[in-house]
């Protein structure tokens, strides 16, 4: 019986185009939005809904040789243009790491819908079967793991959101939310073993002060090494007030956070001189000291490797093990936690926890604060 059901279809006069001999109007069938509904009753109402958006763009000068950017139905955005909208508008609220992980992610996605003929339409049309075809079939072609898969159903979600959040019309509801995630297999954080620790600070010590600075600083401050500590600035260090300011512009709350100076690590920054340099200097700069451009991101992860060709160190263990065997020395010590999450700037004790026990930590007795010198 849906063979009977024929998609709308109309006639259009292109004078542009028209050249001797040639036809004086093309057809134009529409098919959009209408497959996706399973009854005959539905295709029929769906049909007239169809027909009747057609014949109103037309009254009002609609030309189907011109690319819209809106969808042929309903005249809002297409998916395809939802998704080139919303990447132009977030691009100068991410860093350009994660707005290049956010383009790649969605453009894939739009790539699967275009070569699904799905591109013109309706964002509000997309399903859940839409998204799942999408992650599961290149799950399967590009050998994505299940942190991968994740991470495309997360850009999908958050993309989606965008428009619920802001947008009237659009959405009613976020579908990519009821695709469930893969669990993947979560490795904890690592921290260093404590003869690799003492190995790897005696030979960068001898072999590499420079880098022995910054990774202490990541041992005290617990920064983020790339995102934080590499953009740290003179100006952001106060050893008056015994704190170093980590600005909302790099901090991963978005939102200007402080971090405590301990006496052991007031020592270590006294020892820099760093009131000798222009305030605006980063700390860790070009040339191996304070300057007025910072190295680039990759440049200690790069640098650490060095260390890796002369000290044995797990596979794992990153130079944010430093932050890691932080937190577990300050436990073993018996540092109250809720003195370490001004170091750990979890949001909530419950999340420290979390993190402690992925380490492998087992929370004991509290004791006396005391902090060891490296």
């Amino acid at each position: 019986m849906l063979k009977n059901l024929y998609p709308p279809n109309f006639r259009y006069d292109p004078v542009e185009l028209q050249k001797a001999g040639s036809s004086l109007y093309k057809r134009f069938k529409i098919f959009e939005s209408i497959n996706t509904f399973k009854t005959v009753r539905s295709r029929r109402n769906q049909i007239k809904v169809v027909y009747n958006s057609i014949k109103e763009l037309l009254e009002n000068g609609f030309n189907p040789f011109t690319q819209f950017k809106y969808s042929k139905i309903t005249g809002k955005y297409s998916i395809s243009q939802c998704i080139d909208e919303y990447l132009e508008r977030v691009k100068p609220d991410l860093k350009p790491k994660s707005y290049k992980l956010y383009d790649g992610r969605l453009k894939l996605f739009k790539v699967f819908l275009e070569e699904s003929n799905l591109g013109d339409m309706d964002i509000s049309h997309l399903t859940k079967q839409h998204i799942f075809d999408f992650v599961k079939i290149n799950q399967l072609q590009r050998k994505w793991s299940n942190k991968t898969y994740n991470h495309y159903l997360q850009a999908i979600n958050t993309f989606l959101q965008y428009y619920i959040d802001n947008f009237d019309g659009y959405l009613k509801e976020n579908v990519c939310s009821k695709v469930k995630k893969l669990q993947v297999q979560k490795r904890g954080n690592r921290p260093f073993r404590n003869n690799t620790f003492k190995n790897v600070l005696d030979w960068l010590k001898e072999k590499d002060w420079f880098m022995y600075q910054f990774c202490r600083f990541i041992y005290y401050s617990c920064m983020r090494p790339d995102a934080e500590l590499r953009l740290l600035q003179i100006k952001h260090i106060d050893l008056i007030g015994r704190k170093i300011v980590v600005p909302s512009t790099n901090s991963k709350s978005k939102i200007t956070q402080y971090i405590p100076i301990d006496e052991e690590f007031f020592g270590i920054i006294r020892e820099m001189n760093l009131e000798k340099y222009d305030r605006e200097y980063f700390v860790f700069g070009l040339n191996d000291g304070p300057a007025e451009k910072p190295v680039s991101e990759k440049y200690f992860r790069k640098r650490f490797m060095k260390v890796r060709r002369y000290v044995y160190i797990d596979e794992h263990v990153t130079m944010y093990s430093f932050k890691h065997t932080r937190c577990i020395h300050l436990v073993e010590d018996g540092e109250k936690l809720h003195n370490i999450i001004k170091l750990t700037r979890h949001k909530t004790l419950v999340e420290l926890m979390d993190y402690l026990k992925d380490m492998g930590v087992i929370l004991g007795d509290e004791v006396k604060l005391k902090s060891r010198s490296i």
